[in-house]
């Protein structure tokens, strides 16, 4: 009743200017839909907080794919919930939590020096800080909300309702597919057996330069979640210090520029750099900054790259990879800022040998360029939209899978395109595995591409899907 309250009446404002006042693109419409953006992003935002449980999930979700998809009123408070969402447990009701999991008779028992205040806050629950009593080690202890998983499926099955009988009966599979992708995060006992999987794969190949929180098994449950605690700072608040601070030492307003610098982004005057010229530029600056003494340099276009790589190895090599790689879960490590820590694994995914062998050669196919290739791998691993059509099937999987360029959006916003493709040839189906290992690849895009840098996935999975077929003796 209380979301039927304040979506009913915000669907039918927007409904009628979409519709009936201004059906048609002009300044006007544009102007009347400002307008309503102004009036209900905070009442939505306050409805958001409210309601909490799945509404804040998908406040995140959206905040995290483009920000070109959301108006920018909405956007602005929406990231703030990736890593700033309203606290749900008191400090004493947390601990009262962990204890009863754990089966001590009271927190003191296991841990000490618990922080005060929750150092993160999400959807379905909290992170403190602590020391455990026994070895001193200093570990982040998340915590689930009692009653989180039924308030979840609750708010899932009343979304569902008003998104198939009312508003937006095409995306009722979209909703399924996220309902199926948060199941899993409920299980912190599955969520600690795949971070000990990824941090050993991890580890082998990447060294200190990649670090994934250890866990202690014996301080975990099904609700409570004990690790590693990683001493450092989430990668979009490190980068925007650093901007503000460089704004400030040449003179400029540091929010200004960080706004004019996101506009520029979402109109289409700043088109991203590619990773490589975006590289040699950052090496530039890092020569500078250290000739003038600056010691914290971080070079963005490497540390881009990086993420991609690694999620590129976890699709191909390991056959198991965070579906969620979310700009609140990478974070800059103190002491090194062009090492990363890479937190919370409550949606990895493993894949079977033959999709990978199937994924790596769509990935060989849209590196290069071959569009029949793409189209009729896609139908094979099956996926099926209503008409069939070829080209824009194309575009549609080169822009989850691999890019955005202009020769594959026209120009177009992210929303703009996704509304255009769903017009021309209506998604049917399309395979779960398929559909997260886009999500992960369109989420590093996306964060990279926020701060100007323009990524192509294939070009860097495409070396480990290649080796992926030798080793299989497939041909490619």
């Amino acid at each position: 009743m209380q979301l039927y309250g304040k979506v009913l009446p915000i669907y039918a404002h927007y409904k009628f200017v979409d519709r009936i006042s201004h059906p048609t693109p002009s300044e006007e419409r544009t102007a009347a839909f400002e307008k309503l953006h102004d009036y209900y992003s905070p009442i939505v935002r306050d409805a958001t907080l409210k309601l909490r449980g799945y509404y804040l999930k998908v406040a995140q979700f959206f905040s995290m794919t483009r920000d070109d998809y959301v108006p920018p009123q909405y956007l602005e408070w929406a990231k703030k919930l990736q890593a700033e969402a309203p606290v749900a447990l008191e400090t004493d009701e947390a601990k009262l939590c962990v204890a009863q999991e754990l089966g001590l008779g009271g927190i003191e028992d296991a841990f000490t020096d618990w922080s005060n205040k929750p150092i993160g806050s999400a959807s379905i629950g909290q992170v403190y800080k602590a020391r455990i009593k026994s070895t001193g080690e200093v570990v982040a202890i998340k915590v689930q909300m009692p009653g989180a998983e039924r308030l979840f499926r609750v708010d899932i099955r009343t979304l569902k309702m008003f998104t198939r009988r009312l508003a937006f009966p095409w995306a009722l599979d979209h909703m399924c597919e996220l309902e199926r992708m948060f199941e899993s995060e409920f299980d912190y006992n599955l969520e600690r057996e795949n971070m000990e999987k990824v941090r050993t794969n991890v580890g082998q190949r990447w060294g200190d330069r990649v670090v994934v929180p250890k866990t202690f098994p014996k301080l975990c449950t099904r609700r409570v979640l004990c690790m590693e605690f990683i001493d450092g700072e989430k990668l979009v608040d490190g980068m925007l210090r650093r901007i503000r601070v460089a704004a400030a030492q040449a003179g400029q307003d540091p929010d200004e520029l960080l706004s004019k610098h996101l506009e520029a982004l979402r109109n289409g005057k700043l088109l991203p750099r590619s990773a490589r010229a975006a590289r040699w530029r950052a090496n530039l600056w890092k020569l500078y900054q250290r000739a003038r003494g600056a010691g914290d340099v971080i070079n963005l276009p490497a540390l881009m790259e990086t993420l991609m790589r690694i999620h590129g190895e976890q699709v191909f090599v390991d056959g198991l990879f965070n579906a969620d790689p979310h700009p609140g879960n990478v974070m800059l490590l103190n002491g090194d800022s062009n090492a990363v820590g890479l937190i919370d694994f409550g949606q990895v995914k493993e894949l079977s040998v033959q999709f990978r062998i199937q994924l790596a050669k769509l990935i060989i196919a849209l590196s290069r360029g071959d569009e029949a290739e793409v189209v009729r791998l896609d139908k094979e691993m099956g996926s099926r939209t209503r008409f069939g059509k070829a080209d824009v099937r194309y575009k549609v999987v080169t822009f989850w899978l691999d890019r955005d360029t202009d020769d594959i959006t026209s120009g177009q916003s992210f929303h703009d395109f996704l509304a255009w493709a769903e017009e021309e040839d209506p998604l049917v189906e399309m395979p779960r595995d398929l559909h997260l290992v886009m999500r992960c690849s369109c989420l590093i895009r996306n964060l990279a591409l926020g701060f100007g840098i323009r990524l192509s996935a294939s070009e860097y999975w495409r070396p480990e899907a290649e080796a992926l077929l030798r080793k299989h003796g497939v041909a490619f």
